[in-house]
């Protein structure tokens, strides 16, 4: 049977037990030390079809993590834009803040010439399959490191967010997260694919469950604009999360909230009898990009047109806090 996903405070407030990896009481591996980062680790993969090769990863381990490898903690998969490799992800997303994330291990994924499937411009399947390399690692982190498997969620930016939706509509692979989130997620009609993968090739199976979703996205996008016009298009914003309220089997009403002083405005669902199961910030006056206070450089605050007054990380990680698999 899948595994339930359900928000915790149906548990009347009580913090459910932790579903402890095979990787809990293992010595902590060489290089890997609480509150710091660890680049270019490598691990061998089966995801470019017909070879083995060597792919890379950035992992950041919180400043609370147990030096004995023992206490279970959430893991968060990060996946960068196109273009923009994992070191910069690990940047702009600010998951590695310990003002904001002293209890999450974070995973930033690198991608094959810098992009993930998904995108027009990447290779197919049948070429690059980048689900198996989420799969692969997943199984590393848990079996190397003390992981929850009751709260692994995934985040991604621009065409990582497309990478996370291929996680969502993959029956397989989803049945693993807790939830997950996009920001600025670029997903494509099938007519200007080279196979189907966000709508007939959707395929998420949620039988019996749900699968809770955030969706951010900024409504002056130029990049992956909120309506989907432009060459190639994109599926429209709404309509992509529509498709999700059916799946999650939500009430067809929502709730709206103002907040942030007049910049964001929240659309809630509640599904299941669960609040908030699927969540849609519109960012007013942003373009493309990961929401932050802070100036992030070039050429981040070109494309998104500069900060915001909130942080994405804070409110994407208090998100994924209130969901576990059971």
């Amino acid at each position: 049977m899948a595994p339930l996903t359900l928000a915790l405070g149906v548990l009347a407030g009580l913090t459910p037990l932790a579903l402890a990896s095979p990787g809990c009481g293992s010595s902590l591996p060489i290089n890997f030390k609480p509150g710091t980062s660890t680049h270019n680790v490598t691990i061998s993969s089966k995801s470019v079809i017909g070879q083995t090769t060597q792919r890379e990863y950035i992992l950041h381990l919180p400043t609370n993590y147990a030096p004995s490898n023992n206490k279970p903690a959430p893991l968060i998969f990060a996946f960068h834009g196109q273009l923009q490799p994992a070191r910069n992800m690990e940047k702009i997303s600010q998951l590695s803040d310990p003002n904001f994330n002293k209890d999450s291990i974070v995973v930033y994924p690198a991608g094959m010439d810098v992009q993930w499937l998904g995108d027009v411009a990447a290779p197919n399947s049948s070429v690059i399959d980048d689900r198996i390399f989420v799969d692969e690692i997943r199984k590393n982190l848990t079996g190397t490191f003390c992981v929850d498997e009751k709260r692994l969620y995934a985040t991604g930016v621009s065409n990582g967010g497309s990478m996370v939706a291929l996680l969502m509509c993959d029956a397989a692979l989803n049945k693993h997260f807790a939830a997950v989130s996009t920001v600025g997620g670029a997903f494509y009609p099938d007519a200007v694919m080279t196979e189907p993968l966000y709508q007939a090739g959707c395929k998420p199976d949620l039988r019996g469950r749900a699968l809770p979703y955030l969706n951010l996205h900024g409504l002056s996008d130029k990049i992956v604009p909120y309506n989907g016009n432009n060459t190639p298009p994109f599926i429209p914003v709404r309509e992509w999360i529509d498709t999700w309220v059916a799946r999650d089997n939500c009430e067809s009403n929502y709730v709206t909230e103002v907040t942030e002083n007049g910049t964001v405005t929240d659309l809630k669902w509640k599904c299941n009898g669960h609040k908030d199961l699927v969540l849609h910030r519109e960012v007013k006056g942003y373009g493309h990009g990961w929401p932050s206070r802070v100036e992030q450089g070039e050429p981040f605050d070109s494309m998104s047109g500069g900060s915001t007054k909130w942080d994405a990380a804070p409110y994407i990680l208090n998100w994924f806090s209130k969901w576990a698999t059971y």
